[in-house]
């Protein structure tokens, strides 16, 4: 990032003078240029050689916690570099070498920073993700969305799609490979060691940091001590921090890898906490957790999930390779010690246990307990619906997201649990249940087992998911219809766009109809998208008509669901839908609410009033996690769910309304 060369001039003999009597030297003093207002004085023993450009230092900089530093250069060797305006440089003990600084930089105590001009700066690495032997490599770049991530990694029955997405990510990889390197502005590098081919966007901030090569840290992301990290790419407010080691690796917005986290061949989407553990092949979609020193996650893809200690899965019961991949669809999280030998699927807010080796495929039942019985997996399905912990995860996640809305977010985000991908899956549960009825043998063809005794609370509980997701769906509606006598119901409640919405999927975090998804592809193939930028605009442009895509499918399904076509609906038949649904939010509310009670039950106090009886114990716990009237989690879970009965009665007043209305204009 050469500067404007016009804004320079050639330095005078006086000001060389009195550089060299700071101790500067420069192997041609006549490649020196310099700004108009530059002063020598601000230039302690540096060595310069190569093209160099300096600016002012008419201001102080800010460095590391607020600390005010002179503006200036001090103690370095630079070679063919650009330095902005009120730039600090200070102690670089070999040399920084082709890079241009932008205005405000603060740089100190460095070992090296040098680009070699024959990197992409992490953009182009190839990752080896889920199969590692390369079945389903990504090359990474900066912008990279979890969304095309997923086309990359997962739409290799696509080989058009898929090969001409990896032209357009090293077509993008070619235009970063620059001679030379850039420090933002506004950007920190303090005790770092050996930096060769990484570039800081404007501030960034690296402290402490042991080794980097061949990366790009984003826009305010943050690189701390003792990392070491090759091809990499950090976005933007992400961290890699504390002894982490990684390789072959994309960190998303807001993630934190931390602790001694050694990954490689891994995509590491927004919001994700990966500490202490070890990531090798794994696609991880947003709010992916795992906090543990004992844990290994291997070879999956995996979003919205949170590892239990010990967490480990194995993809080496192969052939031919390590080829093996498996998938925890979103909200799902295992217990401490589980073990899964891939291949193996497990359906969405799975609750995994045990350890699994019969390769189970339990994507047609959604919420339900995964339990290691033996050699087999038993599933106790839609046990895990009506729980507080699925509840709290969910609404927690949303607050959660770090991301800041000063900056542009890449991955696309849709935080409703309860959406048309799970309502259709618990659609299909029904049927399964069903079916395992008549034949039981149905279930070994997923590589499980279930209890008889469970089937119909299981068919309960997803009935009660899907009448809460179209419930609600039928109260956002209500409340946006108009009052007005000229136009009918039935045309208020028609789809206001047109799709096919028989089938969706979760694009790792995107919900969105299957047909939306190869319509864009499509338009990739035959070059009506050009561009990694326009297709990430088709992709966030789909997403914006969510709750208008999500209409039709409610409208689809309006008969299965309440047994009579939605253009025969009157008002008076949808203030009876609102009725049943606020029915069905009090039940959960009711189950949720017990099942948090039971961290408050006598059992949950053992270990508490150590040296007491039953009372101190009581008071002891008391004391420290409050009343249960007081708990801040119970009474979260209640809002929660009394907004949404709010919403409904709301939703009757408006009906009642335009029942009225619609009398008035027949009288």
């Amino acid at each position: 990032m050469q500067p404007i060369t016009m804004n320079y001039r050639a330095i005078t003999p006086e000001e060389i003078a009195t550089m060299q009597r700071n101790g500067c030297r420069a192997s041609d003093w006549n490649n020196v240029k310099v700004k108009d207002g530059f002063n020598p004085e601000c230039y302690v023993r540096v060595n310069f050689s190569g093209d160099i450009y300096l600016g002012v230092t008419d201001e102080p900089v800010i460095g590391t916690a607020g600390f005010i530093a002179q503006s200036g250069i001090f103690d370095a060797t630079l070679q063919n570099c650009s330095v902005g305006d009120n730039v600090h440089i200070s102690h670089v003990a070999e040399c920084i070498m082709n890079y241009s600084i932008g205005n405000h930089a603060y740089i100190s105590n460095v070992g090296s920073l040098i680009c070699t001009g024959s990197r992409s700066f992490g953009n182009g690495t190839v990752v080896n993700v889920l199969d590692e032997t390369g079945g389903r490599s990504v090359p990474i770049y900066d912008g990279l969305t979890a969304q095309i991530a997923y086309l990359i990694a997962m739409y290799r029955h696509n080989l058009p799609l898929v090969e001409r997405l990896k032209e357009m990510v090293t077509a993008y990889a070619a235009t970063k490979k620059k001679a030379t390197g850039f420090i933002g502005k506004y950007a920190k590098l303090t005790n770092v060691g050996s930096v060769t081919d990484v570039n800081f966007e404007r501030e960034s901030y690296a402290n402490g940091t042991s080794l980097l090569w061949d990366g790009t840290v984003r826009q305010k992301a943050f690189v701390g001590p003792d990392v070491i990290a090759e091809h990499f790419i950090l976005a933007s407010e992400a961290r890699l921090d504390k002894s982490a080691i990684v390789k072959n690796v994309f960190i998303g917005q807001a993630s934190t890898v931390s602790n001694g986290f050694v990954a490689h061949d891994s995509l590491i989407f927004s919001n994700c906490t990966l500490e202490c553990g070890e990531a090798a092949a794994i696609f991880a979609g947003p709010h992916t957790v795992s906090m543990h020193k004992s844990t290994l996650l291997i070879g999956g893809m995996f979003s919205f999930f949170n590892a239990g200690s010990g967490t480990n899965q194995s993809n080496h019961l192969y052939k031919t390779g390590p080829v093996h991949q498996g998938i925890m669809a979103r909200g799902s999280k295992t217990g401490s010690n589980t073990y899964v030998m891939w291949p193996a699927r497990f359906g969405y807010f799975s609750l995994i246990t045990g350890s699994h080796y019969s390769h189970p495929d339990t994507s047609d039942l959604p919420y339900s307990y995964v339990v290691a019985d033996g050699k087999d997996t038993l599933v106790i399905p839609g046990a895990n619906l009506p729980t507080a912990g699925t509840i709290r995860d969910i609404m927690k996640w949303e607050d959660r997201d770090a991301r800041s809305k000063d900056l542009p977010r890449l991955d696309i985000i849709n935080y409703n649990a309860l959406n048309p991908v799970t309502t259709s899956l618990m659609y299909n549960a029904i049927n399964f249940l069903n079916e395992y009825e008549r034949t039981p043998e149905i279930a070994a063809t997923r590589n499980i087992t279930l209890k008889d005794s469970a089937v119909g609370r299981g068919r309960q509980m997803y009935a009660l998911g899907v009448d809460y997701f179209m419930g609600t769906a039928v109260v956002k509606k209500v409340l946006s219809l108009k009052l007005d006598k000229n136009i009918p119901l039935s045309q208020q409640l028609k789809p206001e766009v047109t799709a096919d919405v028989s089938e969706w999927i979760d694009m790792a975090g995107m919900i969105v109809p299957k047909s939306e998804v190869e319509r864009i592809c499509g338009l990739v193939i035959d070059g009506g998208i050009t561009s990694l930028d326009k297709l990430a605009e088709a992709l966030s442009e789909v997403s914006s008509r969510y709750y208008k895509l999500t209409w039709n499918f409610v409208v689809d399904n309006f008969n299965n669901c309440y047994s009579q076509p939605i253009e025969d609906v009157s008002a008076q038949d949808l203030e009876a839908i609102i009725q049943r649904w606020t029915e069905t939010v009090s039940a959960l509310d009711r189950m949720r609410k017990a099942d948090a009670l039971k961290d408050f039950s006598a059992k949950a106090m053992t270990g508490y009033g150590i040296d007491g009886d039953r009372e101190c114990q009581r008071a002891d716990f008391d004391a420290v996690h409050g009343e249960v009237d007081d708990s801040a989690p119970v009474q979260a879970i209640h809002t929660h769910y009394a907004e949404a009965i709010q919403n409904g009665f709301a939703a009757v007043r408006h009906l009642e309304k335009l029942i009225k209305l619609t009398q008035e204009t027949k009288s």
